[in-house]
């Protein structure tokens, strides 16, 4: 894979529409990376890494 150093993530595969399309599969709100920081899906197996992921986003803006 290439990696371009104006757009970092080019050549990589986007990991939140993937979770967002298994969320889906799964019969779950597809709301990886969408949620406020007080998400209450206790169940959901990607709520920690999804709570970090919106941390960085929330920083960036």
């Amino acid at each position: 894979m290439v990696n371009d150093k104006k757009n970092p993530d080019r050549g990589y595969p986007d990991l939140t529409k993937f979770i967002r399309s298994i969320q889906r599969v799964e019969g779950k709100p597809d709301c990886f990376a969408r949620s406020a920081f007080d998400c209450n899906i206790t169940d959901c197996q990607w709520q920690s890494y999804c709570l970090e992921e919106l941390k960085k986003i929330k920083g960036k803006k």
